[in-house]
């Protein structure tokens, strides 16, 4: 028999346990309601635009493009970071194939590589370190004849 004087506390832990439970969301559902507009921009690379998203908060970068099951042509996402340095991504929970660009604090492109969908196995890195990342539809870069050196224009800040 339970104590009477912790029947207090347990019935408010099961109304608190009660209160917190609904309907199950899926997970993709639940992602993309939850986020928050990100402020856009236009780049310019060699003579092309693209459109693209900035994540620039640390909770925005963790999130990146994971869930979402198509991407505008000539759209993207750039990421910003507080500092320079050697970066990675992988494609947890991401659907689109994508292309990367790493791009220094001179807004100079050092890498571009290919990622495929859902691989968790495999990290992207920059081969020199980069403020910057910008993700596009999966051979965006190299349709348009885009290469490492090429500068980028149009970076917020820069």
């Amino acid at each position: 028999m339970l104590n009477r004087r912790l029947m207090p506390a347990i019935c408010l832990l099961i109304a608190f346990t009660l209160q917190e439970c609904g309907p199950a969301q899926p997970v993709s559902q639940t992602r993309t309601t939850v986020r928050q507009t990100l402020d856009r921009t236009e780049l310019q690379i060699r003579g092309h635009q693209a459109g693209v998203e900035v994540a620039s908060r640390p909770e925005d970068r963790a999130q990146g493009l994971m869930f979402r099951s198509d991407l505008a042509p000539d759209s993207g996402m750039l990421f910003v970071f507080d500092q320079e340095e050697v970066r990675f991504f992988w494609m947890k929970n991401t659907r689109i194939p994508l292309s990367i660009a790493y791009i220094g604090s001179d807004s100079v492109i050092t890498d571009i590589l290919e990622m495929a969908p859902g691989d968790t196995t495999t990290r992207y890195f920059s081969s020199r370190p980069a403020l910057y990342a910008l993700e596009m539809n999966a051979g965006w870069f190299q349709s348009r004849g885009i290469r490492p050196g090429d500068t980028v224009h149009g970076i917020p800040g820069h």
